[in-house]
């Protein structure tokens, strides 16, 4: 005759149950965000704001302007090992703007304060443009206007900053209102893994 399970047995079963069926809600979860068609990604070959051939043209700022969240789901990303750490970075001040007396533009080129820096190393105060800087996004301020994004491309910048859909923050929509607002359909819906496209390919122009 086969003997009653033990509690501790009961219990471990329990337990194996609910992780299943969580494993399984999180599976189904994932599923119904990512949809039949995949997920939505900005294709750094196609976007204005990325391409390294496109100069003297306007920035876009439909990822900011046109998305159905309040902050959009677009946010900048600065890739560390391209960036120069420059100590006048075009995508952190405004280089058109006034100096001042320490040799450095007096406002900051984002609109939301997104960029901060981070010293490397000890700085030299006798010397400010003698200091090299780590820049990061605050991703709870950015909302993908692309400023920064243009500002970086050569041949001021290193072109080290793009665009990129955090998928933890857009709701999927089934019609991406900045992928039917964009110029240039660089909002695309694939299941491919868009972030190892070249971002820079050579035979772009503008």
């Amino acid at each position: 005759m086969k003997s009653e399970p033990t509690r501790r047995e009961f219990l471990n079963a329990t337990a194996r149950g609910a992780g299943l069926v969580a494993l399984g809600s999180t599976a189904a979860y994932l599923v119904i965000k990512a949809g039949p068609d995949g997920y939505w990604q900005v294709d750094p070959r196609k976007c204005i704001n990325i391409r390294l051939g496109a100069v003297n043209v306007e920035v876009c700022d439909k990822c900011a302007t046109t998305c159905v969240l309040p902050l959009s789901a677009v946010r900048a990303v600065n890739e560390y090992a391209k960036c120069g750490r420059c100590c006048i970075c075009p995508s952190y001040f405004d280089v058109t703007s006034e100096i001042g007396r320490d040799g450095l533009p007096t406002r900051k080129l984002c609109p939301r304060d997104a960029i901060t820096r981070e010293a490397i190393g000890d700085v030299d105060p006798d010397d400010p443009l003698n200091n090299f800087y780590d820049y990061h996004i605050d991703e709870d301020k950015c909302d993908g206007c692309g400023k920064c994004v243009m500002a970086c491309k050569e041949p001021a910048g290193l072109g080290s900053l793009r665009l990129e859909v955090r998928h933890s923050l857009c709701v999927d929509c089934n019609r991406c209102t900045i992928a039917t607002a964009c110029p240039d359909d660089a909002l695309v819906r694939n299941t491919n893994d868009l972030s190892k496209m070249d971002p820079h390919p050579e035979e772009e122009t503008a």
